[in-house]
């Protein structure tokens, strides 16, 4: 039995504008154990790195406001109500992130090895003797080749794939329990992208490490992780495990997400699936269910109330109307992937 690390419950964050409140997340609630990957996908805006950022405590106020009734639990401690230094202990140390474009998250006026050995003399009481061996290790960990000439070069010495093995370094340095991945592999070319994600499988897998991975990319999600979590309006509108996702979707976001992934068996020329309409306004976000709008199956009920989850299994919940008896009965079926297979 592996050991629940991380809970989030009812987590809802707003951000103060102009032009309103927009309501970035709304109610997302999902558990991650020791050693074990769990996936956050969606579309741009659905609000997979705002909740990501939660985590670490990177919502800033008075823009940023997490409501109250959020809960974020790290190890059976409540994170939200951390004092500064508290944040200071648990960042880098209990967990860190990977961010999505190398280049802004390294500092191009200081040296490599400098920016590594930072997070590892904030986090360890050693030499920096210590700390630049430990570097080395690091950059050895990730596959940087002359390690020790690396050390002294800046990041515009590096191409795109090298800089994002630097940040994957940096964020091992203190050796955290929980690393999430906000799009590592999205500016980085098909070759790249693979020997990153083996590079993030290597280490979650020797360090033991619970990865929470962020994309877009069902290719991504499909060899690395083993929970998915399919995010729509800052809501999560489906869970479960990679295989009853990618098999059993039970949502038609999820659905239509699947088949807007390009096959090889499609005929020559074939268009490309789409899925019509555009996210909803989150400054004024729809009464009922968010996918509505863009939904071929949408019912009266679907703009009117927000769904409840139905648990479909240990692992498994989607939240959608299609699931209730007498939507059922209505439409003849027994599974509501039938539906979606034979639209």
């Amino acid at each position: 039995m592996t050991k629940q690390l991380l809970e989030v419950n009812n987590l809802r964050i707003s951000f103060h504008t102009y032009a309103g409140e927009v309501q970035a997340v709304r109610g997302v609630s999902f558990k991650v154990s020791e050693g074990e990957c769990m996936a956050i996908v969606g579309e741009s805006g659905s609000g997979k790195t705002v909740t990501s950022k939660a985590v670490l405590g990177l919502i800033e106020p008075p823009s940023g406001e997490v409501k109250a009734t959020s809960s974020i639990t790290f190890a059976g401690q409540e994170i939200l109500n951390f004092s500064d230094r508290q944040w200071r202990n648990y960042r880098g140390k209990d967990a860190a992130m990977i961010f999505q474009d190398p280049m802004t998250s390294l500092n191009p006026t200081m040296k490599i090895g400098r920016q590594i050995m930072e997070n590892i003399l904030l986090h360890n009481k050693i030499s920096r003797q210590e700390a630049r061996q430990r570097t080395v290790e690091l950059l050895q960990m990730v596959n940087i080749p002359n390690p020790e000439e690396r050390l002294t070069q800046y990041p515009y010495e590096f191409s795109g794939g090298m800089r994002q093995r630097v940040v994957i370094a940096i964020a091992l340095a203190c050796k955290p329990r929980l690393m999430i991945a906000d799009e590592p592999t999205t500016a980085l070319d098909v070759t790249i992208q693979a020997q990153i994600l083996q590079l993030l499988r290597n280490i979650q897998q020797q360090e033991h490490t619970a990865v929470i991975m962020i994309t877009h990319d069902l290719g991504v999600v499909a060899g690395m992780a083993d929970f998915i979590s399919v995010m729509y309006a800052g809501r999560i509108v489906e869970q479960g495990s990679v295989i009853e996702i990618f098999n059993h979707p039970q949502h038609p976001y999820t659905s239509a997400l699947l088949k807007a992934v390009p096959s090889l068996s499609q005929p020559n020329k074939a268009p490309l699936q789409i899925i019509p309409g555009t996210p909803p306004d989150m400054i004024a976000p729809p009464q009922g269910c968010g996918f509505a709008s863009r939904c071929q199956y949408c019912m009266k009920i679907c703009q009117q109330r927000d769904p409840a989850y139905t648990r479909l299994s240990d692992t498994h919940q989607a939240a959608c109307w299609l699931h209730e008896a007498q939507a059922r009965t209505a439409f003849g079926y027994q599974d509501v992937s039938e539906v979606f297979n034979h639209a």
